[in-house]
């Protein structure tokens, strides 16, 4: 006979699946963008705004809250907080180079932002797998869910509602079918104003069987 084991709480893998959803679809986005033209640059720099903020948000987070989850233990020594650093500075030569490209039509330097933009997606993405795989892994030798569980209300206590916004706009259809309707089930005992507010972003980013899906999981229908 199978043993059956419950799920351990897992602080990565769903925020990780919203960032990976953002990035890509902000690459595509950054590829296709005709440089020369004001308000497709205008339109970019709207989503790419939103990905920075939620990338320094989510930064901040683990470096406050989840790796110190591992401090005094031996596996705080392999920590990825110089990774951090690293992606940092990149996003920041991005950032920098992206001011001048919002009001300058330089199609030379919009495909060379696009290129180091890709490079630098790639170098997260790596990021992502090892917190997710080695760190979290780590994180379960010597938590408790509950301490878990602690840590998560505390990070996102501490989230300003932009970004909270961004996240779910991605999250929502960056999980699989289980997951998102755990997820939201989850927000069931919120007050109405949250759950419909979700409810709202559900709308414009799944398809219509799917918000049906996520208005009955939030108690809404």
């Amino acid at each position: 006979m199978t043993e059956l084991t419950t799920p351990r709480v897992d602080l990565f893998t769903g925020i990780h699946k919203a960032i990976r959803a953002g990035l890509c679809d902000l690459t595509v986005r950054a590829g296709a963008t005709d440089w020369s033209d004001p308000a497709e640059r205008a339109e970019l720099g709207t989503c790419w705004d939103a990905m920075v903020e939620l990338l320094h948000s989510h930064t901040e987070h683990e470096d406050k809250y989840i790796f110190r989850l591992l401090d005094g233990h031996e596996a705080a020594l392999a920590l990825p907080e110089d990774d951090h650093r690293d992606l940092d500075d990149l996003l920041a030569d991005l950032q920098e180079r992206f001011i001048a490209l919002r009001t300058e039509a330089d199609p030379a330097a919009g495909l060379a932002w696009y290129r180091d933009l890709s490079r630098y997606v790639g170098s997260t993405l790596h990021h992502l797998h090892e917190e997710e795989t080695a760190v979290m892994a780590a994180i379960w030798q010597v938590c408790t869910d509950e301490q878990l569980v602690a840590c998560r209300e505390q990070f996102l206590a501490a989230t300003p509602a932009p970004v909270t916004r961004t996240s779910i706009r991605w999250l929502l259809p960056a999980l699989d079918r289980p997951a998102r309707l755990a997820w939201l089930s989850g927000l069931a005992a919120a007050p109405a104003a949250i759950r419909g507010a979700v409810a709202d972003v559900a709308q414009q980013v799944l398809a219509r069987e799917e918000v049906e899906q996520a208005r009955v999981a939030l108690r809404l229908s």
